[in-house]
């Protein structure tokens, strides 16, 4: 997915259908892209999860135990 929005940040809401495999979209609370939008990613992707990590658009970084609970817990589920 990253490959898809750095490549082609212009993915129409109906192509996030096609997504096939099971997927976790996170986002930080304070990030540079809007919630809104991220809602609708995830709403568009069939078997998604969303998640919001108090913090910015570098959560991965600035908030890596965070981050990694909510990836393990989304592979666990």
């Amino acid at each position: 997915m990253l490959g898809l929005m750095v490549n082609n940040p212009n993915v129409k809401p109906e192509e996030l259908a096609l997504i096939q495999a099971k997927t976790l979209v996170i986002a930080g609370t304070r990030d540079v892209i809007k919630e809104e939008h991220t809602r609708l990613i995830a709403s568009r992707i069939p078997r998604s999860e969303l998640a919001f990590i108090k913090g910015n658009h570098f959560i991965a970084n600035k908030q890596p135990g965070r981050f990694n609970q909510a990836v393990l817990e989304f592979l666990k589920g």
